[in-house]
């Protein structure tokens, strides 16, 4: 069962998440392991990561949710933001830093070799500590796109997908995706979700009927570890 948060400040919620998830996995572990996402709910949130002083920065590992097919500089591109907002202003090294690389000329390829890279780095079966989500008005999370029959598709042993442009949302560019087995057996996933336009959704994510392809937001209900949803009074309007 999801945790459902509502709070005045959503990406101050979700950072006191991230300082709980990694401090805890540090000291029972010896490091983090963190999956980043893009979306409107990333540059508040590292605003305010940036400004802790309890996220043991030189313990953590890296990983992106999803990305989209252009090149880490490019004003798309989920690294970017990542590498801005919060990389350039932390002691973070960039070994510490998988990326999907999301110019790589073969997408396929470039999913295999991220799928390598998280077993060898967390693994086998490789586990993430914390995986932040957003959630898109699909009813996305990742890029695991409403309407799509891949989406409901766990991916144990592929990890890394590349998700087709899809032509309902923009931008419609190619992504590539963890799989939504990386989201059931992480020990933490926090979704954040802000304002009256995504209630509708969030409602459908939490009490609907179950529809993976129609809600892969729904992945959220059959997660094993802690699953948080922090949202605003207005997106949790409906729930």
């Amino acid at each position: 069962m999801s945790e459902i948060a509502v709070v005045p400040d959503v990406a101050s919620a979700a950072a006191e998440l991230f300082v709980e998830a990694t401090a805890g996995a540090v000291a029972a572990r010896g490091r983090a392991a963190v999956a980043l996402t893009g979306g409107s709910s990333a540059a508040p949130l590292y605003a305010e990561l940036v400004k802790s002083h309890k996220i043991p920065w030189e313990n953590l590992q890296i990983f992106f949710t999803d990305e989209r097919a252009v090149p880490p500089d490019h004003e798309l591109s989920n690294y970017r933001i990542a590498r801005q907002e919060l990389f350039d202003k932390t002691p973070i090294d960039a070994r510490q830093v998988h990326r999907l690389r999301g110019e790589a000329k073969d997408l396929d390829a470039e999913a295999q070799r991220a799928a390598r890279e998280a077993r060898e780095t967390l693994g086998v079966p490789p586990r993430l500590d914390l995986m932040l989500l957003g959630l898109g008005p699909d009813g996305h999370v990742l890029s695991l796109f409403g309407g799509v029959a891949g989406s409901a598709d766990r991916g144990d042993d592929v990890l890394v997908r590349h998700v087709a442009a899809p032509q309902h949302i923009d931008p419609k560019v190619d992504r590539l995706t963890m799989t939504p087995f990386l989201l059931v057996t992480a020990r933490t996933v926090v979704l954040q979700v802000t304002g009256a336009k995504k209630a509708a959704v969030l409602a459908k994510a939490m009490k609907g009927p179950t529809d993976l392809v129609a809600c892969p937001a729904q992945w959220l209900r059959k997660a094993a570890g802690r699953a948080v949803v922090v949202c605003d009074e207005a997106a949790a309007s409906q729930l």
